[in-house]
């Protein structure tokens, strides 16, 4: 008689690699969820909103935890919200729907969780979300509490794909079927790297779409177009905002001056500024010479980034 055993070897999987975070878990709005972590005992009054890029959802960078600390120096609080275009939802979405969601979360902070102050970090596509939120919040109490934005490799969606071969195949497809009336429908599937309806993907992709706001074949007056609305809460509100950009973002195409870019966006945001005075101005530049997309290369560039922020929290009273 003859016995065989199996061995299980239990593999560990790798510790959490943005970090762990411990907090309280809220749903502000029907199946919408936002998760807020402090260290103090009382839930603090300024409130740290970050939101990532598409597919990201909770932890979106590998800078979560880095802003952890400084909100805990600094006596805020992270606040990570999920959307309905959190994860792969952004595919059937729209930056409209996100300001609506993003509105009902400050709303629900100031009601329920003592929020008189906030701060906006967006990463990527969460860039987007927020100049459009700054556009499109018709809520004016909630736009005289947001002091600082900041923008974490705000980068055009539509650049890099034009390189591809494909490009002006699946942008043909996504305008027939808008016009055929189709445009909440899901493109082919070899159209892009995750389900998306063709309204979404001419937004991200069209020139001139929705989400298109940092290209840089855009004129400075279009730019301004897009940016400059901005400039117009901070000469109302002192709102705040530092612009990040990395010097090897692997989204941007080689051929883009991103340095250029950098100062041709600053100034779309600084438009209505006053131009002799750069203490007046609204967007201070920040260039990462050596980061990628989402920091996650260089601790250097995470670290100096995070720490601007920490700076700039320290000024607002």
């Amino acid at each position: 008689q003859s016995f065989s055993a199996t061995i299980r070897i239990m593999i560990t999987p790798p510790l959490s690699p943005y970090g762990s975070f411990e907090g309280t878990l809220f749903q502000y709005h029907r199946n919408l969820v936002a998760f807020e972590s402090f260290s103090c005992n009382d839930i603090p009054t300024k409130k740290l909103i970050l939101v990532g890029g598409l597919s990201d959802g909770l932890i979106p960078t590998p800078y979560t935890s880095n802003l952890q600390t400084i909100c805990d120096e600094h006596n805020w609080s992270l606040v990570q919200p999920i959307l309905s275009s959190s994860y792969l939802g952004f595919g059937n979405g729209s930056l409209t729907r996100d300001t609506e969601e993003i509105a009902k979360l400050i709303s629900y902070l100031q009601g329920h969780r003592g929020a008189t102050q906030f701060a906006m970090v967006g990463h990527s596509t969460g860039c987007q979300n927020f100049v459009h939120f700054l556009k499109h919040c018709s809520d004016e109490s909630i736009l005289d509490k947001i002091k600082l934005v900041v923008l974490q490799a705000p980068v055009s969606d539509r650049e890099g794909p034009m390189t591809e071969s494909n490009y002006e195949l699946n942008l043909s497809t996504a305008t027939k079927m808008v016009e055929a009336g189709d445009g909440e429908e899901m493109m082919p599937r070899h159209s892009f790297w995750a389900p998306i309806t063709a309204s979404r993907f001419l937004a991200l992709q069209s020139v001139g779409g929705d989400d298109d706001f940092f290209s840089s074949d855009f004129t400075d007056e279009e730019l301004q177009e897009r940016l400059g609305h901005i400039s117009k809460l901070h000469k109302s509100r002192n709102l705040k905002l530092l612009l990040a950009y990395s010097g090897k973002d692997e989204y941007v195409p080689d051929h883009v001056d991103k340095k250029l870019l950098v100062e041709r966006m600053c100034n779309a945001m600084n438009f209505y500024c006053d131009p002799l005075d750069a203490t007046q101005h609204l967007a201070v530049p920040l260039y990462l010479e050596g980061g990628n997309h989402n920091l996650s290369e260089t601790t250097a560039d995470k670290l100096r980034f995070v720490d601007e922020i920490g700076r700039i929290m320290s000024s607002i009273i």
